[in-house]
Formats: structure tokens, C-alpha cells, sequence
């Protein structure tokens, strides 16, 4: 959708069009095996009804009219799409309810979208930083930012100024809506007719502005001079000011951290009530974990973790046991695509193994807050001293996070290595 149709739309609907319905939409790509000409297809569809120049309940015959031949039942992906994305947005489209009944559905009970708080009326200030998706949400004049000196031309043949919404949209015009990668990023900026013009100082602006669009990842922005200019850093005076003010934040979070593993300990079940229940035998604790995973019992969940880690037998549990190497590829499946599944059969570094499987089980199964994950995670990952570490501090956003992996070349990497 072009950024100034989705600005039509009511700011609840985009912020849920931002926030949701891109991931389901690559989802949905790799489970019915896509190809360009049916995604651009899917798209268009769901653009449409989300504009109200299709109507919602002719959604399944719309679906029929795909092009190319559809590797799935288009019942079940109509219904799929009616629950999981048009429900949602009840209030601004109205009889989905009467799509999810016609398709054999059950109306789930309507959430209405929390309304989104008003565009910022003031002006930004010369040196800002964000993301680009929610300085798109927060300012109006954001957009209309210019970030290369020539205009550039849009989709139609017409020329157009180089603003912020305008790059975005060539952008998504040359290798299609969704999130890319890096490597999609450097085919786009050598490649499209705009920006493998630029000199390498724009490039680099552009660069860091897609990266933020995809990924989220916070950039500082100076607005002081006639071209928005990005950088990964901030300037010396800014980053001055704020240094001891981050030192003393930081020792903070790290008392705040240490007491909650203090406290983490002292919840967990002692190794030899496991073991004990287990009929001293480890290869029984998968058992264990497995029930209690199943009912939320996420204090023993851990402790089994630990005990596992503790003997030894981590590793083991997930490559042997088939209900565990089952969820993970499933999670691996819909997280990283469907070809992906089969690197857990491969012989790479088990490091990544755990890290995925750990994100699976305290985030997807346990559903633990942020702040118990990487607790969690730092307290399982430190039990075996130089086994490795899964998680980093992030000193801009002054908080925990996954060690980063990307699929490069059909296999998981550190993109602290590349």
C-alpha cells in the first residue's frame, strides 16, 4: 500500500497495518509458497478491502481469481485472513463477521483497536533519533524530509521530490512489500535506477533509513541543513551530554538485573527433586520439561532447562528428542521460512541451535515478559562457564536482546560475525 493511501485510513487501522499485517503477510507467503506474481496478487487484494474498494465479503471470490497455480484451499487461507486480519478491523469495515459465518467460521469475540494517540502537532527538533516506523506514526513533516539532493521517479514515470515517504516507496516498488534483508538492501541501492545513482554519502543515509524501516533499528537524524541526514551515531556534543547520564543507568539495570536472578534462583526446584522424579535417570527429564511446558509450570520448565544445561544433555534433548525438534522446526518454519527447517539436520554451530530454541520455548511456549527472557536466558547460558553467550547488552536502547542471527546463503549466522 502507497504511504499516502494508508494515510487515509483511520490511525488505529495503521497502526495495525504497520505493526501487524506485514509479518502476517510474509507468513502467509511462505506457508502457500508464493510466487512474485500471486504476492503482489495478495497484496493488491488486501489493500483494496483495507481501502474499501473491494468489499470484505467478497473476499473469496477474489481469492479464486489468483494467478498462477495456488498450492493451498482458498477457503481455509479466506478464513484465515478474516480472523487474523480483517476481524480486527470490524469497527472500520463492518460485516466480516457475516465473511467469517458464510465461511463456516465461529465469530471470535471483538477486541476493538486501542485508539492510536494524535500525530505530534510540534514541529521535530533539528537533531532527533527513532525509528522510521514510528517517527512515520508520531510526525507529519517526517515524511516529506528530503534525503538526497535530486528528485527521483516514482512507479508512474513521474519525477518526484527524494522525501523520506517517496524513497520508501521506490523502495517497495522495486523488490515488493515486506521485510527485506541485507542483502535484498545492497541488490536495491546498486541496482534500481534511483539509488545506484547516488554518491556514496546518500547512499549511506539511504541505507540506514531501509535498515530502520525493516528492522526497527534506531537511527539519529539532522535536519539542521536543506537534506535529513542519518547517522548510526550520535554528535560528539549530544553524545557528551548524555554519557554519564547512561553510566548511571547502566549501573542501575545491572543491580536491578543481578537481584532478579538472585530472585530467579531462589524459585527454581532443586536439581535432585528433578532427578528424583525423573528415577535418577536424565534422559527422562525431556519428559518433565514437556509436561511442564504443557501446563505453564514455567518455574519446573526452567529448572529442567537447568538441570539439562547442568549434565550436559541440552544439546541432546534437542536434536534426539523427536517432540522438542518437531516444535523447533515448526517455530524455525514460520519465524525463517519453510527451507530452513532442514538446518536443524545440518552440522552448524550448536550455539545458534540453543539460542533458537531457547527464544522458542521462555518467549512462544512459556510466554515469559522481556525482562524474565533475557533473566532466563542469561541465568541458563552461564550455568557451564565459556559455554557461550545468547544475549548482549544494548547500550543505545539500554536494555538486554537476543544475540542477533540472520539466513545467509541458506544457513543461520551471527551477524556479529559477518
Amino acid at each position: 500500500m502507497l504511504i499516502n493511501e494508508l494515510k487515509t485510513l483511520p490511525k488505529e487501522v495503521q497502526d495495525f497495518v504497520w505493526d501487524v499485517i506485514s509479518d502476517f503477510n510474509d507468513e502467509i507467503s511462505v506457508k502457500y509458497s508464493f510466487d512474485f506474481d500471486q504476492f503482489e496478487f495478495f497484496n493488491k487484494l488486501e489493500d483494496d478491502i483495507l481501502l474499501k474498494k473491494t468489499k470484505v465479503v467478497d473476499l473469496p471470490i477474489n481469492l479464486e481469481k489468483m494467478p498462477g497455480e495456488f498450492q493451498g484451499d482458498v477457503r481455509k487461507l479466506a478464513l484465515q485472513m478474516a480472523k487474523e486480519i480483517f476481524w480486527p478491523l470490524q469497527e472500520h469495515l463492518e460485516q466480516v463477521d457475516r465473511l467469517i459465518l458464510r465461511l463456516g467460521g465461529k465469530v471470535p469475540r471483538l477486541v476493538p483497536l486501542k485508539k492510536s494517540r494524535a500525530v505530534d502537532s510540534k514541529e521535530l527538533s533539528e537533531v532527533f533519533h527513532g525509528k522510521v516506523k514510528d517517527l512515520f506514526k508520531r510526525y507529519e513533516e517526517f515524511r516529506d524530509l528530503r534525503i538526497t539532493p535530486n528528485k527521483i521517479i516514482n512507479k508512474k514515470g513521474l519525477t518526484v521530490n527524494p522525501s523520506v515517504q517517496n524513497w520508501i516507496e521506490d523502495y517497495i516498488h522495486f523488490l515488493g512489500a515486506g521485510e527485506h534483508n541485507s542483502i535484498e538492501r545492497v541488490k536495491y541501492i546498486s541496482k534500481s535506477p534511483n539509488a545506484s545513482k547516488l554518491n556514496d554519502k546518500y547512499k549511506d543515509s539511504l541505507r540506514f533509513l531501509l535498515l530502520s524501516y525493516d528492522k526497527g533499528v534506531e537511527f539519529y537524524f539532522d535536519r539542521s541543513k536543506s537534506l535529513l541526514l542519518i547517522e548510526e551515531h550520535q554528535k560528539k556534543e549530544i553524545k557528551d551530554q548524555e554519557s554519564e547520564k547512561h553510566k548511571s543507568d547502566f549501573t542501575k539495570i545491572l543491580d536491578d538485573f543481578k537481584t532478579k536472578i538472585k530472585t530467579l534462583e531462589e524459585q527454581l526446584l532443586p536439581s535432585d527433586l528433578i532427578i528424583s522424579e525423573a528415577k535418577g535417570d536424565v534422559n527422562k527429564v525431556g519428559d518433565i520439561l514437556w509436561q511442564a511446558i504443557g501446563i505453564g509450570d514455567k518455574y519446573k520448565a526452567i529448572s529442567c532447562l537447568a538441570l539439562l544445561i547442568e549434565k550436559k544433555s541440552f544439546d541432546a534433548l534437542i536434536k534426539e528428542d523427536n517432540r522438542f525438534s518437531s516444535i523447533l522446526k515448526r517455530f524455525i518454519g514460520v519465524k525463517y521460512g519453510q527451507s530452513m527447517e532442514r538446518s536443524l539436520d545440518e552440522n552448524f554451530d550448536h550455539l545458534i541451535v540453543r539460542r533458537i530454541f531457547l527464544e522458542m520455548i521462555l518467549s512462544d511456549k512459556l510466554k515469559l515478559s522481556e525482562d524474565d527472557i533475557f533473566t532466563v536466558a542469561f541465568y541458563l547460558t552461564n550455568i557451564v562457564p565459556d559455554s557461550g553467550q545468547l544475549i548482549y547488552f544494548d547500550q543505545k536502547e539500554q536494555k538486554f536482546e537476543w544475540r542477533i542471527i540472520q539466513v545467509t546463503g541458506k544457513k543461520f549466522v551471527w551477524v556479529d560475525k559477518l
